[in-house]
């Protein structure tokens, strides 16, 4: 189902939270629906795909304890909505949603669920920590099940950066990407890791993105720096050439991935250009405008396409 036709009026909620609420998908009853509650604060449209990279990482890095994230994105009627996979509510789960739509006091079953979980929580805490999510981790019992194989599932969704008004760049992110590269690059599985390194980068670059927009609403000037815009260039040209793109767009199948050259050529063209992007910032302390930011996020989005993610033995290019 495409979320924007998912309509929840009338349906009664699996679940809901202070911010959200949480119905089965009707289509597939082993999923989800997440709607963001009228009148609590929206992610911005960068921020909310930003949201499913993170989330696709956290799943991919911990299989058993974060739920698969399947698709983010808006109703007809702007309200923000997200597919996920359903996972079994434990009976303190249970009476905690009764307790919610009722207007009951929460606290014994809240005892409850503490007592279902054991420690596991603080466990499954200190994984997300280690994968570099310690910042973005909401810590309330709600949070937490455990599935029908006894796997405890954190059931939350992770925010990628938050707008900090002290901060005067005026934006936060909540990743520690040296402990999630880390992690990464520790998972025994190549799929795995080609495609958490993909998600990343691209989180990355749409947190560039919304931080160079916040720094032109107020007023930052920005200025042009050659020399990387040099090297952006000298890297990129060999890479968008149409014979080379044509051949990475033929690429299929997880086994065609591996053994191609030119995709492991592609693949280290992208890491270099992602690099090239932050360093406008990150090290020169310059950037560029936002107009040639664009031009050269689109142009690394050819590329990415082009070199596709491995989901499942199969190399999709959207």
């Amino acid at each position: 189902m495409r979320l924007e036709k998912f309509e929840s009026e009338n349906i009664q909620p699996l679940g809901e939270s202070e911010e959200k609420k949480v119905f089965i998908n009707p289509d597939d009853e082993s999923r989800v629906i997440s709607e963001r509650k009228e009148g609590k604060e929206k992610d911005t449209p960068r921020q909310l795909k930003g949201r499913f990279y993170l989330t696709k990482i956290a799943h991919l890095l911990l299989p058993k304890n974060v739920p698969e994230i399947y698709q983010t994105g808006e109703s007809s009627d702007g309200t923000q909505q997200i597919e996920a996979e359903r996972i079994s509510h434990t009976p303190g789960q249970t009476l905690l949603q009764e307790a919610r739509r009722s207007g009951e006091d929460e606290e014994s079953a809240q005892d409850k669920i503490i007592e279902e979980m054991g420690g596991e929580m603080g466990e499954l805490d200190l994984e997300l920590e280690n994968i570099g999510l310690g910042l973005v981790i909401h810590t309330g019992v709600g949070n937490y099940t455990k599935d029908e194989q006894g796997n405890i599932n954190y059931l939350d969704t992770f925010s990628p950066w938050e707008t900090n008004p002290s901060n005067e760049k005026g934006i936060e992110l909540l990743i520690n990407e040296e402990e999630m590269r880390y992690a990464i690059e520790s998972n025994p599985d190549p799929t795995t890791r080609e495609t958490s390194h993909q998600y990343l980068d691209r989180l990355l670059a749409l947190f560039e993105e919304e931080k160079q927009e916040q720094q032109i609403s107020k007023g930052v000037e920005l200025v042009n720096s050659s020399p990387v815009i040099q090297e952006l260039e000298a890297v990129l040209a060999p890479l968008l050439e149409e014979e080379l793109l044509s051949k990475l767009n033929a690429i299929k199948t997880e086994e065609e991935a591996m053994i191609s050259e030119d995709r492991k050529f592609a693949m280290q063209g992208l890491s270099v250009v992602f690099r090239k992007l932050k360093t406008l910032e990150k090290e020169t302390g310059v950037t560029i405008t936002k107009e040639e930011y664009t031009r050269w996020q689109k142009k690394y989005e050819i590329l990415a396409q082009a070199t596709g993610s491995i989901n499942r033995g199969v190399v999709r290019h959207d």
